[in-house]
């Protein structure tokens, strides 16, 4: 088996990321990696049960109301294979040889609402994309190189490895990659928007948010504290902005563009993105990739809003 269990710090991510894996990656076909890679996947997880009761547990206490017995199983089987799909899509984004890949992204994508990024590009004045652990994120910021509108994303690297090839890959095509885990990631930020690229954030990881004290959000109809980050950065940068989910569908990838310009004026971005986010989850749970963090950093948002309130 490739990648070994035998260590107890080796989480999903580094598991699936092994040698073996990389280097199947380049070469086999797309439909038999991801079988594979999916194979992989439920050979990790019958060996994790606490990993999937975390799952199974953020899954019941979100959707839980909401679903018969036998499609809450249905929708949660499909939710690890979507998990699965998410780590395949990262490896051949990483390791597929780049010509190759930006064929394959330009001919298996569309966009809805174009006309935002066109605008911005035309502008030449930057502009803010947010997304999130959602469908194929991974193509996100490589397709939108391929399509000339001079990305930069904010990523962070589960392996040295996978920061070293991307980096080189982004070297060779007009895309900027800023570490998260690097020293004054705002500011780079908002010199790459001021330079008229697109920066691409992710609204989701709840974990790195910077909470406010005085104001709340809902997440799936909870009370939470309001994250500030992306309102520090909109606020700063002065650029439009947009929420951007890679959808994954019958015949390929679908971009939709939700433009925030003007009509979100006097409301938190964080809150808007999250609410438009939260409609695609409840349709799709299996394109999340979030849920086996999810109720951790969620119980713990929930535990600092009761006490702050009390």
């Amino acid at each position: 088996m490739a990648g070994s269990l035998s260590s107890g710090s080796k989480d999903l991510s580094r598991f699936l990321q092994a040698e073996p894996n990389i280097f199947l990656a380049k070469f086999l076909p797309f439909s038999l990696y991801r079988r594979y890679l999916s194979l992989m996947g439920l050979y990790y997880f019958s060996f994790r049960n606490k990993e999937r009761k975390r799952l199974s547990g953020a899954f019941r206490l979100i959707l839980g109301q909401r679903l018969s017995r036998l499609k809450f199983k249905l929708i949660l089987c499909k939710t690890y294979f979507g998990i699965f799909e998410h780590y395949s899509e990262k490896m051949i984004n990483a390791y597929r040889p780049l010509p190759a890949m930006m064929k394959y992204l330009q001919d298996n994508i569309s966009i809805s609402n174009i006309e935002w990024l066109d605008r911005i590009k035309a502008a030449n004045r930057g502009g803010i994309l947010i997304s999130a652990h959602f469908g194929a994120v991974e193509y996100l910021p490589l397709f939108l190189a391929a399509k000339k509108y001079r990305p930069t994303m904010i990523v962070r690297f589960k392996t040295d490895k996978l920061r070293e090839i991307l980096t080189y890959k982004a070297g060779l095509v007009d895309l900027e990659l800023i570490d998260a885990d690097s020293q004054n990631v705002i500011f780079k930020a908002i010199t790459a928007i001021r330079n008229g690229r697109i920066l691409i954030t992710l609204c989701d990881e709840i974990k790195n948010w910077r909470p406010c004290k005085t104001e709340t959000m809902r997440i799936f109809g909870q009370p939470a504290p309001r994250d500030r980050t992306l309102d520090i950065l909109v606020r700063r940068a002065k650029a439009p902005s947009c929420l951007g989910l890679m959808q994954r569908v019958k015949d390929g990838y679908a971009l939709s563009i939700h433009p925030f310009d003007g009509k979100y004026h006097n409301v938190s971005l964080s809150e808007a993105s999250w609410n438009i986010l939260e409609q695609y989850i409840y349709r799709h749970p299996d394109q999340w990739y979030q849920w086996p963090s999810f109720e951790s950093e969620y119980a713990k948002y929930l535990a600092f809003s009761e006490s702050y309130a009390n």
